[in-house]
């Protein structure tokens, strides 16, 4: 693989070899001509980044960059294949289009606004920094949040430069979502040369860190530091990548940042007796030779495989399948008997994660709790009502919604850096009950939830350390104040310190001990940074409880 520069070029650039570098190098000008850089599918060309926040094309950015086959016609619920080659320079100027969604409403904090969806998806999008002679850097790649339904990595939130420019190259990717990345159907299955069906979109990510190792030294990348991070369902992917062995050597950190993925998956026979409802909306004989259903299903114009997958129920199970392959038993299961990739990783989670993104409950009275909580829970329920009693006192109807989001987002980060450290490995826990300032939620006249209606800060929201994570407090949002800036510089600092070294720490940041259970210590950023011992402890206790096996 090599760089050359293009016709119109005015930078130096030369042939990369172990190291991205020439012996000069001329500043390109703002808006000014391209960079061609030469991947093992053909040459691309990207352009120098000018967003008034440091030199003008310091950082390169390339846009659209095709890492799968489009996944359509009779690609569609299959592994990803291997993209085209193609002659000449492909323009990497634009990002790829956002994957088959449902629309978030404009009142959802998570609207991205109208988005020009399609099938033809698997693009990825690239910020490095202009050549220089410090050698190759760690590549960092990311995998959006939106609960493997919504969401595209091209959002501006999202954007790298900022990381770029703390010595690292950054990857965002799009991959399947919703029935086309995650179906399971018997159909599929009997297709299957690994008898699997569903985790198309996680299958995408593995597709997309092969690209990433094969390419990441023509953008001056070391594919021998590559750090997956992602959020939310992003998050939940990076624990099933650490879990599944088809991962194995395509990373070597990992970070979650809201989610692990430690409570009980769909098998695969559960997950395709799911996938029935689905196809009785788009095939009319669904007891057909299977290979006649899955061609049917796949002559199923996109739209009305979006809208069958709401209309039968298929959405709100859950995505990610036990299948045998991608994963061939419960992560909980693999991470206990320490048969995951050892890796070195970073997990945490907000402060108020369930407050703008579960929509409240019933109205409960403190015994209709008790009792719900008893029916799901057994005689963990006493142990529960004890550690959220102030809740329970203030809200009832908020419990069963904190305990489903303590579960998913705490107890899971501490399952996972405790199964970390349990093997041996280097882990770090972090906690950030900080509020960015920007949104706020308008409820209804409800006092159950311990309140008169109107409206209310969201506090430390879920994904609401996204802005920070990539630096990026001065390119989206309102309302930041000096901390929050600060906090950006910190977590950034820390999340790329992670990328180049396997260790957080480095030179002007507070000190982030590595996690051990008998101290319990994770890093805290709320009015200050610092860190504690036994970050909601009783509640993660009684819910170790109430989980157990």
């Amino acid at each position: 693989m090599r760089r050359r520069p293009h016709s119109l070029l005015t930078l130096c650039l030369c042939p990369v070899a172990a190291v991205w570098a020439c012996d000069a190098v001329n500043e390109p000008e703002a808006g000014g001509p391209g960079v061609v850089i030469e991947t093992s599918y053909g040459e691309i060309e990207g352009a120098p980044v000018d967003d008034g926040r440091g030199p003008a094309g310091d950082v390169l950015a390339f846009r659209g960059i095709p890492y799968a086959a489009p996944p359509v016609g009779d690609l569609r619920w299959r592994p990803p294949q291997p993209p085209a080659s193609w002659d000449g320079v492909r323009p990497a100027l634009e990002s790829g289009a956002p994957c088959w969604q449902r629309i978030s409403p404009d009142t959802s904090i998570w609207s991205r606004g109208e988005l020009d969806r399609s099938e033809d998806c698997l693009y990825l999008d690239l910020w490095t920094a202009v050549a220089d002679d410090a050698g190759p850097r760690p590549v960092m790649v990311w995998f959006h949040g939106g609960s493997h339904e919504v969401g595209h990595g091209s959002s501006l939130i999202f954007d790298g430069a900022a990381l770029a420019r703390k010595g690292v190259v950054v990857v965002s990717i799009n991959y399947r979502l919703g029935s086309f990345g995650f179906l399971a159907h018997r159909a599929l299955t009997a297709e299957s040369e690994h008898g699997s069906s569903g985790n198309y979109g996680l299958l995408d990510k593995i597709a997309a860190l092969e690209w990433v190792r094969d390419n990441a030294p023509a953008f001056g990348g070391d594919p021998e530091r590559v750090t997956i991070f992602g959020q939310s369902a992003g998050s939940m992917s990076v624990c099933s990548l650490v879990a599944s062995p088809l991962a194995a050597g395509l990373f070597h950190r990992a970070i979650g940042q809201s989610a692990g993925c430690f409570t009980p998956l769909e098998t695969l026979e559960q997950a395709e007796e799911r996938g029935v409802l689905l196809a009785e909306e788009l095939v009319a004989a669904e007891d057909a030779d299977p290979a006649e259903i899955a061609a049917a299903m796949r002559a199923s114009p996109a739209e009305d495989v979006l809208a069958g997958a709401g209309s039968s129920g298929w959405s709100a199970g859950a995505k990610t399948v036990v299948d045998g392959w991608y994963l061939p038993d419960q992560p909980s299961a693999i991470y206990a008997r320490g048969e995951h990739n050892r890796v070195p990783m970073m997990v945490g989670f907000m402060g108020d994660e369930s407050r703008a993104l579960f929509a409240p409950g019933p109205v409960l009275e403190r015994p209709a709790l008790r009792r719900q909580l008893e029916e799901q829970y057994g005689e963990a329920a006493a142990g529960l009502l004890a550690a959220y009693a102030a809740e329970a006192e203030q809200a009832p109807a908020a419990v069963p919604s904190l305990i489903f989001s303590d579960t998913i987002f705490g107890w899971g980060s501490r399952t996972w850096v405790r199964h970390a450290a349990s093997a041996g490995g280097d882990a770090w826990l972090y906690y950030i009950p900080h509020a960015p300032p920007v949104f706020r939620l308008y409820l209804p006249d409800r006092p159950d939830l311990g309140g008169e209606g109107g409206p209310r800060h969201m506090g430390a929201y879920h994904s609401g350390d996204l802005a920070y994570v990539f630096g990026n407090t001065d390119l989206v949002g309102i309302n930041w104040e000096d901390w929050d800036h600060e906090i950006a510089e910190l977590l950034s600092s820390y999340w790329t310190n992670f990328a180049k070294t396997g260790d957080p720490n480095g030179e002007g940041l507070p000190e982030w001990p590595r996690y051990e259970p008998e101290t319990d210590q994770a890093l805290v950023v709320g009015d200050t940074a610092g860190v504690e011992s036994g970050v909601l402890k009783e509640k993660l206790d009684a819910l170790d409880r109430a989980l157990a096996d």
